[in-house]
C-alpha cells in the first residue's frame, strides 16, 4: 500500500453564513493523480489553499504528510528570473523568452509560472487550472512531465482530455460534499450517469408505491365515510336490543378502516420527498426569416496578411468560411488565431462579408458588468426571442429561476462570464465568433455551450485551446501553422 500524503478530518470551511466545504474524512496517497471537478463558486481553490496552508478551516485538521508545490490559478510573474532558480533547460523546451518577463503573452506567463513549479521538485503538487491560456503543444509537454511525476498530485482543471490522460481519481465538490470516484473524467462520468439513471428508476419506484398507498387511503377513507353514514342514519332509528351489538361492532369496524388509512398515511410519509432530476431539453433558437444567408461562403479572405508588431503572422492566406458550420482555428501561442477574428469582425484588408451577416462576438475576459437591472431584464433587453427561449438558456447555464432578480452587476465573475455567454447567443444574428470561451469556465458550462454551438442555427467561428471541446463541436478545424492558414478537417 502506498504512503499517505494527505489527510482531511472533520474540515467545515464557511464564508460568512455560507457553508463552503464540510468534509467528514478524506486522504490522498503518494502516486495518487486526483482531478477536482465541480462548478465554479464550489470551493476548488478554496480545497487546494487548505491542503497547502494558506487557509485554515473553521474547524477541523488538514494533516500533510508531505510538503505540497502550489501552481495557483492567478499569480504574479514579476521578478521571477531575478528571485527564483528556474529550470533553463525546462524554460527552453517549453519555449519561454528568457529576457522578456516584462512583455509575455498570457500563454508564456503560465508557462513560466509552470517552469518555476515543475523547477522545484516536492512530494506534493497542487495545480489550479495548469492548462488556462495554454496551446495544445505546451499541454501535451505538460502531461508528460506530469506522467513521470512522483508524489501526489492534485489538479483543479475544467480540461476534460487534460483530466483524461493524467488522473486515477476524481473529487468532485457539490454542495460543500467532497465525493470520490474512481478513474479519470470518463470513467466519472460514466458512473454519474449510472448514478442518475439509479436515482430516476429508485425515484420511479417510490412514485408509484406512493401512488398504490394514495389510492388504497382513498378506498379506506371512502369506505369509513359510507360506513359513518350508515351508523348516523341507524342511531336515528329505534333499534331493538338485540341490534344494539350489531351496530357496536359496525362502529368497531369503521374504527379500524381510519385506523388503517392512519397507517397508510404514515408509510406514505416515510416514503418522504423523492428527488426529482430533470433532463434538460436541447436548446432550439427560433430562426427569423430576416436572417436567413444563402450565400455558401459568408466570410471569406484572400491574401490576407498579418503582423503583431514586426512580426509576421499570417502570410498572404485564402481561406473561406462555409455557411452554418461551426469553424473550430486553432494553432500555438503566439501564431494569430485571435488576431485574425478580429481582422475578421473589423472586415479588414482581404476580407471579404456577406451583406446579410450579423456578428454576435464574445471576447477573453469581457464580463465586466456594471448594470443594475436584474438578470432577466438585462438580458431581455438584448434578445428578440421570447422569454421562455432566455429563461431555458440560463437554465442551462446552471442559473436557478429563483436567481434571475438578482441584480447583474451583484454577480460573480463566474455568473458574469455566464451571463456574458448568455448575451453572445440570444442577441439577433446569423454569426457568432468566440475567442477562447472556455477559459475560466467550469465544465458544465463548457458543456451547455457545445449544446448551444451545436443547436445554433448560423455559423460559429471559435478559437480553443480544448481539444475535446473542439472534438465535440468543430465541423471544421483550420490550423494556423507557419504563416499559413490550412483546412485540416472537414469539407468546404
Amino acid at each position: 500500500m502506498e504512503n499517505l500524503s494527505l489527510e482531511l478530518k472533520n474540515i467545515e470551511m464557511n464564508f460568512g453564513n455560507k457553508e463552503l466545504l464540510a468534509v467528514d474524512y478524506l486522504t490522498a496517497y503518494q502516486n495518487d493523480r486526483i482531478g477536482v471537478v465541480g462548478r465554479n463558486g464550489q470551493g476548488k481553490t478554496t480545497l487546494l489553499n487548505l491542503v497547502q496552508g494558506s487557509l485554515a478551516p473553521n474547524s477541523g485538521e488538514v494533516n500533510r504528510l508531505v510538503d505540497f508545490n502550489y501552481f495557483k490559478q492567478i499569480e504574479e510573474t514579476s521578478e521571477l528570473f531575478i528571485s527564483e532558480k528556474l529550470d533553463t533547460a525546462l524554460l527552453n523546451r517549453l519555449n519561454v523568452p528568457i529576457n522578456m518577463s516584462e512583455c509575455l503573452s498570457g500563454g508564456e506567463e503560465t508557462k513560466l509560472r509552470l517552469a518555476r513549479v515543475l523547477s522545484d521538485y516536492q512530494m506534493g503538487l497542487l495545480m489550479d487550472e495548469p492548462t488556462t491560456h495554454l496551446d495544445g503543444k505546451s499541454i501535451r509537454f505538460l502531461i508528460d512531465e506530469l506522467k513521470y511525476y512522483y508524489g501526489t498530485l492534485i489538479i483543479v482543471s475544467h480540461d476534460r482530455d487534460f483530466l483524461n490522460q493524467l488522473v486515477t481519481k476524481i473529487w468532485e465538490i457539490e454542495d460543500g460534499s467532497i465525493i470520490e470516484y474512481p478513474g479519470n473524467y470518463s470513467d466519472y462520468v460514466v458512473q454519474k450517469e449510472q448514478k442518475r439513471v439509479e436515482t430516476i428508476k429508485a425515484s420511479e419506484k417510490v412514485n408509484k408505491e406512493k401512488q398504490r398507498l394514495e389510492q388504497a387511503i382513498e378506498q379506506k377513507r371512502k369506505q369509513a365515510k359510507k360506513m359513518s353514514t350508515v351508523s348516523e342514519k341507524n342511531k336515528n332509528k329505534s333499534i331493538k336490543p338485540d341490534r344494539l351489538s350489531s351496530s357496536k361492532q359496525k362502529d368497531s369496524v369503521q374504527k379500524a378502516v381510519q385506523k388503517t388509512a392512519k397507517a397508510l398515511e404514515t408509510r406514505v410519509t416515510q416514503l418522504g420527498e423523492v428527488e426529482k432530476i430533470a433532463a434538460l431539453k436541447p436548446i432550439r433558437f427560433p430562426s427569423s426569416p430576416a436572417f436567413e444567408m444563402h450565400n455558401r461562403f459568408p466570410i471569406m479572405g484572400q491574401s490576407v496578411t498579418l503582423y503583431a508588431g514586426e512580426k509576421l503572422l499570417l502570410n498572404r492566406v485564402d481561406f473561406q468560411f462555409s455557411l452554418g458550420k461551426k469553424i473550430a482555428i486553432t494553432g500555438d501561442n503566439g501564431s494569430g488565431k485571435s488576431t485574425l477574428l478580429q481582422h475578421i469582425l473589423t472586415a479588414r484588408e482581404g476580407i471579404a462579408v456577406s451583406q446579410k451577416v450579423r456578428v454576435s462576438s464574445y471576447k477573453q475576459m469581457g464580463y465586466k458588468l456594471t448594470d443594475t437591472m436584474p438578470v432577466i431584464d438585462y438580458l431581455m433587453k438584448q434578445t428578440d426571442y421570447p422569454e421562455n427561449t432566455v429563461r431555458s438558456v440560463l437554465n442551462h447555464l446552471g442559473f436557478r429561476q429563483t436567481e434571475l432578480s438578482k441584480p447583474v452587476c451583484a454577480l460573480s465573475g463566474g455568473e458574469a462570464t455566464r451571463i456574458s455567454l448568455a448575451v453572445v447567443f440570444i442577441r439577433p444574428s446569423n454569426v457568432i465568433i468566440l475567442d477562447e470561451p472556455t477559459n475560466f469556465i467550469d465544465i458544465q458550462t463548457i458543456e451547455a455551450l457545445e449544446g448551444f454551438i451545436k443547436n445554433y442555427p448560423g455559423t460559429v467561428i471559435f478559437t480553443s485551446h480544448d481539444q475535446y471541446f473542439v472534438k465535440k463541436t468543430a465541423d471544421q478545424i483550420w490550423q494556423i501553422t507557419d504563416q499559413r492558414l490550412s483546412l485540416v478537417k472537414g469539407l468546404c
